[in-house]
């Protein structure tokens, strides 16, 4: 591989990483704000403790589906426990 191929080669893997670093950002931002707009539906709702049995559910599932991404769930999960009112429901005796 000569110097322009190789300098070629680089360019093209240094856009490519650039896009991928782009993407990630818009990323980002779209989960914060999809959170934002989840986070004022949730606080508003009438049957929170409902959805909040509703999410544990769901969230189990989707760490047993993707067990390699449950670490990085929890914390994401603890705050909409929180939001879901997770430790304010009444005990059911």
């Amino acid at each position: 591989m000569d110097d322009k191929e190789l300098k070629d080669t680089l360019e093209v893997h240094t856009q490519s990483i650039q896009g991928m670093l782009d993407n990630q950002l818009m990323l980002a931002a779209q989960v914060q704000v999809l959170q934002a707009a989840l986070a004022t539906v949730l606080l508003h709702h009438g049957d929170r403790p409902t959805l909040l049995r509703t999410f544990r559910g769901y969230m189990k599932i989707s760490k047993e589906s993707t067990p390699q991404l449950s670490r990085h769930m929890e914390a994401l999960e603890g705050g909409m426990l929180a939001l879901l009112g997770q430790g304010t429901e009444p005990d059911k005796g």
